[in-house]
């Protein structure tokens, strides 16, 4: 780590911006119409933090006074035209730094705060002292061009870089291996920061959904690998889910074991040791184990633990004694290790009411805990608010999920006792298509969603996820084999069957949800969340009426978040209408690089594509290869949105994909290294097109490819 003070010269009249960390010091011209600037930063960094920009770029201002009435300068810097844009990115930056001071009393240290944004940048953005780069994704926004996924990405990646500032900047990771010290922690901060914005149940259950669709297969595929790796080939490939999300979710357990106001302590000791240093997970355990006084020198193993630990719980009631055991099955260095983790729980009657509500603590591979005074037998609602990343087993009957899902008062579990019966149902269609049975829904189970449906006292963003039935890849993930076709046609005629059964409902909650105002707030978003789930039913149907609703709605809209949910249910449900509709968008929005990702993403999505449609999507005169922000929307559409086409019997997606790597490999090993980890599902392929995608890897490896790629499709291969 050193202080770094920078010059920069150039050409005045081609680079009148230049940019480095710290405060700027001196400014002037020299001869030859060029001029200089110097940089000065007065904290000490290693060199991964230092940034430099050079070039002709537009800047909005604004300011920020500290609590110690300390005036700091903030500057975004785009490109030209992109001024309306920025409005906010820079609310969010001051929200944000309003929000470090309150909960962790940390302070901005320099005068300036800068964040330039650019269209080619492989992440989402970089924590550079003083002067973060961003995607230019996440942080240009207005309503006419952005969806509210959009605003609230922009807010949480402002915020994540932003809060870097302090854990990972003044206090940094001594090597590489200690990423998670700064990524997980900052996550933690960021999603904490998120949830006091908008509603804290609903961020909750969109953290654990990320978690649940991306990492938890990360740590059961080739991939796999502790949230402090034992090695690696190229860093980059280990900028994970693993280290990031499950990295937060670890310090969340320690903030949950220890308590808020002892986890607030240990940071303050955490800096007060460490300000200045490069340091290690090790020593921020310390920190926290020393401000609390609780004991986490076996918590530790988290950190050398790979795959999702898995929770199976038996139990057994009778006299009013309830009683249950809980048995880890972990992976660690030593099979005698258990994990020690927090594990929240509560137990309901057969009419929803609360008998108990508790938080343990999990040490051993094996407890038993019992509970007196229990008039009935309980329905279990386990591992409340997601205390653990992990899978319970248990034994809950489909009876018990219908209780919590009208009666479950911690609003993640009522969400994931909802999600599970969805998942059963659909699991159950997949067995009568097996049968070669006619498909038919149970009646108890359509009676449990109505029941959701209509209840109004719910918020509305909670209701949204609710609702919402669990997408092929998550049905998937849940199967031994995946089994592409018959996923598909089961989630089809699931929501068909329901979109059916209540259109009046979803058509009364899609008319009381329009409105021609646009807001940022939580109720606002909530509202918009829930219409466009009633839209999506409604669509199913392909009745005219709901495409009538649409092409009147489209004829007058003033945001991009109802513009891009026309375009999608068109695109999806009613197929006379897509080329109209996707052409109308096209020649409004051609010339806005960030609303044609949208665009190419929903078009890849189209259930109905051929692998000739995607490759006719990338020879379009908007798509550019060397831009990431294009190459990922189309492979966002056509891999996670279209995973049967991807996953095609013939092969053709897996071959589409490798050829689109070995391209990008030879300038771009960064993106196509991320583009290689979606060949790492082949241990639950069926044998043909496992066969297949196994023929691509070797293809890849037979080529000559980077590190970074080289060390991501040998894992693919070697898990086949």
């Amino acid at each position: 780590m050193a202080k770094f003070s920078t010059i920069i010269k150039a050409d005045k009249k081609k680079y009148p911006i230049l940019l480095s960390n710290g405060n700027k010091i001196d400014e002037g011209n020299i001869s030859g119409g060029r001029h200089f600037v110097k940089w000065e930063d007065p904290f000490k960094k290693p060199a991964y933090l230092f940034a430099l920009v050079a070039g002709d770029l537009a800047v909005v201002k604004d300011t920020f006074k500290t609590r110690s009435n300390k005036k700091v300068d903030l500057e975004i810097y785009v490109d030209h035209g992109n001024e309306d844009k920025c409005t906010h990115a820079m609310q969010s930056l001051q929200n944000s730094m309003k929000w470090d001071e309150e909960v962790f009393g940390l302070e901005y240290d320099l005068d300036i705060y800068m964040i330039v944004a650019v269209d080619s940048f492989n992440m989402g953005a970089m924590e550079n002292k003083g002067l973060n780069i961003f995607n230019s994704s996440y942080v240009l926004a207005k309503k006419e061009t952005a969806t509210d996924n959009d605003f609230q990405g922009i807010e949480a990646v402002i915020a994540h870089e932003y809060f870097h500032n302090w854990t990972g900047n003044r206090v940094t990771c001594r090597d590489w291996f200690q990423l998670t010290l700064k990524e997980g922690l900052t996550v933690f901060r960021d999603q904490e920061f998120s949830a006091d914005m908008l509603s804290r149940p609903v961020k909750r259950i969109e953290d654990v959904t990320g978690l649940r669709s991306h990492q938890f297969p990360e740590d059961a595929g080739p991939m796999s690998h502790p949230i402090k790796p034992k090695s690696y080939i190229e860093i980059n490939n280990f900028y994970t889910s693993t280290i990031y999300e499950k990295g937060a979710e670890v310090i969340r357990m320690i903030h949950t074991l220890i308590g808020k106001d002892n986890f607030r302590s240990g940071m303050d000791l955490y800096f007060e040791r460490h300000d200045g240093q490069a340091v290690t997970t090790e020593d921020f355990v310390s920190a926290m184990q020393d401000a609390s006084g609780v004991n986490l020198e076996q918590f530790k193993t988290w950190y050398d633990q790979n795959g999702t630990p898995v929770l199976k719980i038996n139990s057994d009631y009778k006299n009013n004694k309830f009683s249950f055991t809980v048995n880890q099955v972990v992976t660690t260095n030593n099979e005698n290790d258990a994990l020690h983790m927090p594990f929240s729980f509560s137990l309901y009657d057969n009419e929803g009411n609360l008998q108990i509500s508790k938080k343990i603590e999990l040490t051993k591979k094996s407890e038993t805990f019992t509970f007196d005074n229990i008039s009935s037998k309980p329905v279990a609602s386990w591992n409340t608010n997601f205390s653990a990343p992990v899978v319970v087993e248990d034994e809950s009957t489909r009876q018990d999920l219908m209780i919590r899902m009208a009666h479950d008062l911690d609003p993640f579990n009522q969400y994931d006792a909802a999600f599970k019966l969805y998942f059963n149902e659909v699991l159950n269609l997949i067995s009568q298509l097996n049968a070669n049975k006619e498909m038919k829904v149970q009646d108890d189970f359509i009676d449990a969603f109505g029941i959701l449906l209509n209840n109004d006292k719910l918020d509305d963003a909670f209701r949204a996820l609710a609702l919402n039935l669990p997408s092929q890849m998550q049905v998937n993930q849940k199967l031994a084999v995946h089994d592409y076709e018959n996923v598909k046609t089961a989630l089809n005629f699931l929501k068909n069957k329901l979109a059916t059964f209540f259109y009046s409902n979803f058509l009364n909650i899609y008319k009381f949800k329009v409105t021609d105002s646009f807001e940022l707030d939580a109720n606002s978003m909530g509202a918009r969340a829930l219409k466009k789930v009633a839209l999506g039913f409604l669509s199913s149907t392909g009745e005219d009426e709901i495409l009538g609703l649409i092409e009147e709605a489209s004829g007058s809209v003033n945001n991009m978040n109802d513009e891009l949910l026309y375009l999608s249910c068109v695109v999806n449900y009613f197929p006379a209408a897509k080329e109209a509709m996707s052409k109308k968008f096209y020649e409004k929005w051609n010339k806005e690089t960030l609303v044609m990702q949208k665009w190419l993403g929903t078009l890849a999505s189209d259930p109905s594509n051929t692998i000739n449609d995607i490759i006719a999507l990338e020879n379009l005169p908007i798509y550019d290869s060397k831009i990431p922000n294009l190459v990922r929307s189309v492979n966002r559409g056509f891999i996670g949105g279209n995973p049967a086409l991807y996953n095609s019997k013939d092969g053709s997606g897996y071959k589409h994909l490798a050829t689109k790597i070995l391209v990008t490999d030879k300038y771009n090993p960064s993106l196509a290294s991320r583009m290689a980890t979606s060949l790492n599902h082949g241990a639950k392929l069926d044998s043909t097109r496992a066969a297949l995608l196994k023929t691509e890897l070797q293809r890849l490896m037979d080529a000559n490819l980077s590190k970074d790629t080289f060390e991501i499709v040998s894992k693919n291969l070697k898990g086949l």
